[in-house]
């Protein structure tokens, strides 16, 4: 699965999705994945459980992962300046893996949890760093009147960022947020039409920016 179609898919979920100019998706999308990369380039050889020990990153095991109205967590971040601390859940991760099959190969627990671990990792560490990926990338106008604009950042690239380091961080071979689609396709709270079909829309957006490009770059 291309790794751009997952980031596209998860810029999706963004609430300013639909404020994006189409032919900035890319930049958007690919821009993400290269933060991440980058970013695992740092720590490529670290077991993950040994970067949480050396960043004195505190796990904490918890319970379920249930909360109300159908939502399951598999864990959650605490970043402050006294304490950083990852609680994970390891029922609902267990749950994770036991859904995520792709191409003949399913995730252990452990693997399960190294991958959400890896996820949270980024996240304060770019906290640790006084960074941000979606500070670093461009704004969005998200509202206009009277000539008046307001910009917003697209939270959605740090998810992106992410998912790409733990790709690259654990050697995946997808960005991780598949198995999240995998999960709800087991458990039929998706239809797998319906995850083919987003795919599918998210790569014509992608393959009609590429065309624009290359009538714009043929022009010249």
């Amino acid at each position: 699965m291309d790794d751009r179609i997952l980031a596209m898919c998860e810029l999706s979920n963004d609430l300013l999705f639909q404020k994006i100019p189409p032919e900035r998706m890319a930049y958007y999308v690919d821009g993400a994945l290269e933060a991440g990369r980058a970013a695992a380039g740092q720590f490529r050889g670290t077991d993950i459980r040994t970067l949480y020990q050396n960043s004195g990153i505190q796990i904490h095991r918890g319970g379920t992962g249930k909360k109300g109205y159908g939502v399951v967590l598999r864990g959650q971040a605490t970043m402050s300046p006294t304490e950083c601390s990852v609680e994970v859940y390891p029922d609902s991760i267990d749950e994770l893996a036991r859904h995520s099959t792709w191409e003949g190969r399913r995730l252990t627990g452990e693997e399960a949890m190294d991958v959400h671990l890896s996820h949270e990792f980024f996240h304060i560490w770019e906290y640790q760093q006084h960074r941000s990926i979606v500070e670093e990338l461009d704004p969005v106008v998200s509202f206009t009147f009277l000539g008046l604009k307001r910009r917003s950042r697209i939270n959605r690239c740090g998810e992106i960022a992410a998912h790409a380091f733990a790709k690259e961080l654990l050697s995946l071979p997808c960005l991780p947020n598949l198995y999240d689609y995998l999960y709800l396709i087991d458990t039929e709270k998706m239809k797998r039409s319906d995850f083919e079909e987003l795919c599918s829309r998210m790569e014509r957006l992608l393959l009609g920016q590429s065309a624009q490009y290359a009538v714009k770059g043929g022009a010249k």
